[in-house]
């Protein structure tokens, strides 16, 4: 909820909760603000309102949750977090007594390690049932360079509800004038050579979150999501994240050369930001997750369902899943972030099914290789493309959610006509309110 103050609430909440009556609950719980102006607050998407995703979500509850009100779904990454979290502490118990570009190299792997796993997961609420082990979990992101609450808001307001959106993904947008990913964008002379100097650019991807990082302390925004609901605490972590950072990765100059230090730290830095950025950058970024029509017209529009589906790919299976914290089988994942990501391998067989009957295309490669080969050749495509307009078709339209905001626009647009002291006006307007505040 903290995410969702000060825009619309509803995709959130409804995408976080594997049994909706539990998001119509928390909406019940709101109050109705009187002429309060709604019509200002850019709509959110709806997911409850997606027939695929419904179905889906049905699916999952009964065949892999059946145990309601058990948070099932946020068990079993307690294994997976010793392992990864073991290995943090070897490899910097290793780059702390010997620091050099290989021991660099090895705490820069543990690293990616734990923001692809451990953070990422927590960070969603989905790593534990516990909130408090969430949270706690989720400030390893702090430990190596980033900063959880920018993450939070970044990747969970901006990226997991527009996903691939133009002009509301932030991961799409940001990365201009330097890399190009998707043809609305103005091609530079330059984004011809993109395929080739992307592999110098994303070492330095930590470098540009720690600078984004720090502007967006001082101006309260992530550019894909201002920061509404920080509160003092979390805007403090920050801070304090940096120093706990940095005193970790110079600690070793208390014993060892300055120019070796350094070269451990560059080396870190390099490894780190390489991992992460071509792991995330593969699943968005090849031409079955780019159709420019899947993220047409207002967000609103669109079925959230297909939406996820089809501005993803996933490739690998159990292995992968492990080593990248469900990051591989990114299509579940954007469906179910509040799900711990060792479940995603059996909701693939689930969500594969399922596409299949509603005929919708599901991107899959059997291996990393094999989707990383089509990610640069997408990546040299859009080096090229002429650039396009933006779409105002919507491709997968959202049928339900168009009739209700009619609906609603008729009531609000008619109340001069009815009786001011009438129940039924009374009725009418708090629908309308609830629609465009979306409660």
């Amino acid at each position: 909820m903290n995410l969702a103050i000060g825009r619309d609430s509803t995709a959130l909440l409804e995408s976080y909760h594997l049994r909706p009556e539990v998001a119509v609950a928390r909406f019940r719980m709101l109050p109705v603000l009187k002429d309060f102006p709604v019509e200002a607050v850019p709509k959110s998407p709806r997911p409850n309102d997606s027939p695929l995703y419904n179905s889906i979500r049905i699916r999952v509850r009964s065949e892999l949750f059946p145990e309601e009100g058990k948070n099932k779904h946020r068990q079993g990454g307690d294994f997976a977090t010793c392992v990864i979290l073991g290995f943090a502490v070897f490899a910097y118990s290793i780059y702390y007594a010997f620091p050099s570009v290989l021991t660099g190299a090895l705490l820069g792997l543990s690293g990616a390690w734990i923001g692809l796993t451990v953070q990422h997961c927590a960070n969603h609420g989905a790593m534990s049932p516990s909130p408090l082990v969430n949270n706690l979990l989720g400030l390893t992101d702090d430990l190596i360079g980033g900063s959880s609450l920018m993450w939070r808001y970044h990747h969970q307001v901006s990226h997991h509800i527009h996903c691939n959106d133009n002009a509301l993904d932030q991961d799409v947008f940001t990365s201009m004038p330097l890399i190009r990913f998707d043809a609305r964008r103005e091609r530079k002379w330059f984004h011809k050579f993109q395929h080739l100097y992307m592999f110098l650019a994303f070492p330095l991807m930590q470098v540009v979150f720690q600078v984004g990082d720090i502007v967006g302390l001082f101006t309260k925004d992530t550019e894909g999501a201002k920061l509404h609901g920080a509160t003092a605490l979390e805007l403090s972590t920050v801070i304090i994240g940096k120093i706990a950072h940095f005193g970790l990765l110079l600690a070793p100059l208390a014993n060892h050369a300055t120019s070796t230090v350094l070269a451990a730290v560059a080396s870190f830095i390099v490894v780190q930001g390489m991992v992460l950025a071509c792991t995330f950058a593969v699943s968005h970024n090849v031409a079955e997750a780019k159709v420019p029509e899947d993220t047409g017209g207002e967000a609103w529009e669109r079925d959230w369902g297909i939406q996820q589906l089809v501005t993803s790919a996933d490739w690998g299976g159990r292995i992968g899943n492990f080593f990248t914290g469900g990051l591989n089988l990114q299509v579940e994942h954007h469906m179910f972030p509040a799900i711990c990501f060792v479940h995603y391998p059996a909701i693939a067989k689930i969500v594969r099914e399922e596409a299949a009957k509603f005929g919708i295309n599901y991107a899959s490669y059997r291996t990393l290789p094999g989707i990383f080969m089509q990610f640069i050749k997408f990546m040299k495509d859009m080096g090229t493309a002429d650039q396009i307009g933006d779409i105002t078709t919507v491709r997968h339209r959202n049928n339900e959610l168009a009739l209700q905001v009619d609906i609603a626009k008729t009531s609000m647009n008619s109340q001069a006509n009815v009786d001011i002291g009438s129940d039924s006006q009374s009725i009418q307007r708090n629908l309308a309110r609830r629609m465009f505040n979306l409660q």
